[in-house]
């Protein structure tokens, strides 16, 4: 039991770097790498981040209650809050009328509705004989009714085989011997 205990933390110490070397996906994302980017020579030549010169802040420390501001003003805040909550509780039924935007500094800017759809023009007619939009002083082109040749030998597909005879197998016969 006593030579157990050091082969057991033996066996972990090599453990260790084949489960961390298990968690490499690419190159770049192996521990290793990661320990290296955050200390090694990739911050050589980079600006420090500003505020490290300056003591580290005491934490223990707490800051004053901001103010709650006057009675009135949260009494009116509550109150519309109120207001707002209850008139959700019904759904808006469609076509109902819509209630005034409210005062703000943005009001100007902000446009009430989206804009109106673009207006387009009405496109020409396209008659159904030969093309109708010709330069001034050209004609139509004349149209040859003539059937169109096929292509040239070369470029043609070879005929399909004769599936009804059975296909013939080169001969594996030994030559004369």
């Amino acid at each position: 039991m006593a030579q157990a205990r050091p082969l057991a933390g033996l066996a972990a110490a090599l453990c260790v770097p084949l489960l961390l070397g298990g968690c490499v996906g690419s190159p770049g994302e192996s521990p290793f790498e990661f320990y290296r980017q955050i200390t090694g020579k990739a911050l050589e030549g980079r600006t420090m981040p500003p505020g490290l010169d300056q003591a580290t802040p005491n934490l223990s420390t707490v800051p004053q209650r901001p103010s709650r501001g006057p009675a009135s003003a949260r009494a009116e805040l509550s109150a519309m809050l109120a207001a707002n909550r209850a008139a959700s509780v019904a759904p808006v039924m469609p076509g109902a009328p819509v209630p005034d935007r409210p005062a703000t500094e943005g009001m100007a800017v902000v446009p009430a509705a989206p804009p109106s759809p673009a207006r387009l023009s009405a496109a020409p007619r396209i008659g159904t004989g030969p093309a109708t939009l010709l330069l001034p002083g050209t004609e139509a082109p004349r149209i040859e009714e003539a059937a169109p040749e096929g292509p040239p030998p070369g470029l043609t597909a070879p005929a399909a085989p004769d599936l009804a005879t059975p296909p013939s197998f080169p001969s594996i016969a030994p030559r004369g011997r």
